[in-house]
């Protein structure tokens, strides 16, 4: 999934850019506001030129974050949109993305906050401070928020000893809100050793001691867990599907969420889980985005 625009300096960013109709802008936006991170705008009032960026250190992300912006454009306006990506040269995006993030409360209980925002919690809140570095995970995503959301279901069930795994954990913000919740026993694990990282510093800036290792989704043993949370896309779902299957336990209380899976992927996932056992027992459909809950 396409990552927020923050990067150290020594990393480089592919930017997709889209031109557009300045009286399109608005339209656009906000048909584009479930993407991760949000698409901003530029306007050239000299030349009357606008466009619509979007920015990822992966350059095989910019290209599906390119496509999905081309598709959503169509959609409002009829017309074709060519989106272009290219490097940019290394450079401190912080402030960039900053203007696209703020607190936001994901649940009655969960309040995301980026670490350059000040927030007074009111009782009851718990607080996720996120500084999203170059990793997936700000709270902004229908599908980070859907998992919160079923991970606080669970925790509000009882049975807070339960092992939770989070796999493909971007920034950890979902591995962070587990432990928030009340699960003793989080560990988190992504393939980019750079989500590891940024991860870790988040779970400090939280006070809270998480293990966090590298760990691809597409390995053919995954590490066990009692709710194994699954946040990465369609495709590599389905292709996780035995083994994620196999990592969810048997006891009482076990689940499966699963998410990064637009609504028209997710009757094929949800058919290749039962494949494998298992039943799903909800989903929550937030814009274009569904995720699931499942377990044997």
């Amino acid at each position: 999934m396409p990552s927020s625009p923050s990067a150290p300096a020594d990393v480089t960013v592919h930017r997709a850019r889209m031109a557009v109709r300045p009286a399109d802008l608005d339209a656009l936006l906000e048909a584009m506001a479930l993407l991760e991170p949000p698409p901003g705008s530029w306007e050239d009032v000299d030349t009357g030129e606008a466009w619509i960026e979007a920015f990822s250190v992966s350059e095989p992300e910019a290209h599906a974050l390119a496509m999905r912006m081309s598709e959503i454009a169509e959609a409002v306006d009829g017309l074709p949109h060519g989106t272009v990506v290219e490097a940019l040269a290394p450079q401190d995006w912080t402030e960039s993305w900053k203007r696209y993030f703020h607190v936001l409360h994901v649940t009655d209980r969960v309040v995301v906050r980026p670490v350059w925002e000040d927030y007074a919690p009111a009782p009851g809140e718990l607080v996720v401070a996120i500084e999203p570095g170059m990793s997936f995970g700000t709270g902004l995503h229908a599908t980070t928020q859907s998992c919160i959301r079923f991970l606080q279901r669970l925790a509000e069930a009882g049975g807070l000893d339960r092992a939770v795994v989070d796999m493909g954990c971007g920034s950890g913000i979902l591995a962070i809100a587990a432990r928030k919740l009340g699960f003793a026993t989080v560990n988190g694990y992504d393939f980019d050793p750079l989500c590891i990282k940024v991860s870790r510093e988040n779970a400090a800036l939280n006070g809270l001691d998480i293990p966090f290792a590298v760990g691809d989704a597409l390995d053919p043993v995954l590490p066990a867990g009692d709710i194994v949370v699954a946040n990465i896309l369609a495709p590599v779902l389905l292709e996780a599907a035995p083994a994620l299957a196999r990592a969810v336990s048997a006891r009482d209380g076990h689940a499966l969420v699963l998410a990064g899976i637009l609504d028209n992927q997710y009757a094929a996932v949800k058919a290749a889980y039962e494949d494998q056992g298992l039943r799903e027992r909800d989903s929550l459909l937030v814009g274009e985005w569904r995720s699931g809950l499942f377990t044997h």
